[in-house]
């Protein structure tokens, strides 16, 4: 007996020194893991030179301080009117220059979302200076996510970037339009007034084969054009999402990569709703990433389709945002140069993400 004591004792002794050496080796390779440093943060390009879309005119604007001071610098030459429908409204600046229009003589019509507590304060004191301010009729589960600018029905701004005090430093897109995708965006707005209570005269929508302009509430039209460019692809589809729960979406993506679209998906990760899509096209071999973040939010609501045509604006790839919310979306069914220029930026974003 005393004998296999020691037999086993020599055993136990080999085997806790074995366990004791692959955990040496495990937490030496977590150690050098952290130690190396994350890949810089992707810079935001700043805005791109306006090309023809059509008869349209599109210049990108992909975030960050240039697109505000863009966006001020409209508000600045606006001489007739300016329309402003946006869900988060917390920018001093923008503020300020539409009260200095209203005080130069300017017509300023705000749509606010009474439910986002920033643009609460910020329609106060647009109210405060004279400025017709009105409520969008939000209700339980939905919200007013339109983010749109509109200048003397001659310029307009389009997308999925809040006016929050945060929002320079995330990552989403607008555009700044001219030509007659001005008019039916301005056409929204109208029909928006109409829903707020106003008595306003809708127009017709005019012509227009080169951009098309979506929304939801009413109609449902941003998923059918998400889902037409997938199902229509044939060599690419690159992606940028700040929320991705539509499992028509997902199952769509991977019938592309069943017929050899190259499909790259990058979600933001303080979004948790999106983790059963993000695994569901990881299993499937899917090239997707969660966006490294450094603070700021991968807020955009972009896919480019073979590198020519491109969809984005205000809506989420979700129940919410293709159903619920009123959102506001723009299709360039075909522009290469634009497509080039936002996939300059998803790629700057892909890479930093790694």
């Amino acid at each position: 007996m005393p004998e296999l004591r020691t037999v086993f004792g020599s055993v136990w002794r080999c085997v806790l020194a074995a366990l004791v050496a692959a955990a040496l080796v495990v937490g030496c390779a977590e150690i050098q893991a952290s130690a190396v440093p994350p890949p810089p943060p992707a810079p935001l390009l700043g805005p791109a030179a306006p090309v023809l879309v059509g008869t349209d005119q599109v210049a990108l604007l992909r975030s960050g301080p240039a697109t505000f001071a863009r966006l001020e610098s409209l508000i600045n030459g606006a001489r007739v009117s300016i329309h402003v429908e946006i869900y988060e409204f917390g920018q001093p600046g923008l503020a300020a220059a539409l009260v200095a229009a209203k005080a130069r003589g300017v017509s300023v019509t705000v749509i606010d979302d009474p439910s986002e507590l920033t643009s609460v304060a910020t329609a106060a004191q647009l109210r405060t200076a004279g400025i017709d301010v009105v409520d969008y009729p939000v209700r339980k589960q939905m919200i007013d996510h339109v983010k749109l600018l509109v200048v003397d029905a001659a310029v307009a701004v389009v997308g999925g970037i809040n006016w929050g005090v945060n929002s320079p430093a995330n990552h989403d897109y607008d555009a700044e339009v001219r030509g007659p995708v001005v008019r039916n965006l301005d056409r929204v707005f109208d029909r928006d007034l109409v829903t707020c209570g106003r008595s306003v005269t809708v127009h017709e929508p005019s012509a227009d084969t080169s951009i098309d302009v979506a929304a939801t509430l009413p109609g449902a039209d941003i998923r059918p054009l998400a889902l037409g460019l997938i199902d229509g692809a044939r060599h690419t589809l690159d992606l940028e999402l700040f929320v991705l729960t539509d499992t028509g979406v997902v199952h769509a993506l991977e019938a592309a990569a069943l017929r050899g679209v190259t499909v790259r998906v990058l979600l933001d990760p303080s979004q948790p709703s999106s983790g059963p899509s993000y695994a569901t096209l990881r299993n499937d071999g899917i090239q997707v990433r969660w966006y490294r973040s450094r603070g700021e939010l991968l807020h955009a609501k972009a896919i480019v389709a073979d590198a020519t045509s491109v969809l984005f604006g205000s809506a989420n790839w979700s129940g919410g945002g293709f159903a619920r919310n009123h959102e506001l979306d723009i299709e360039l069914i075909s522009a290469p140069i634009v497509a080039a220029e936002m996939l300059a930026q998803m790629r700057l974003d892909w890479a930093a993400s790694a």
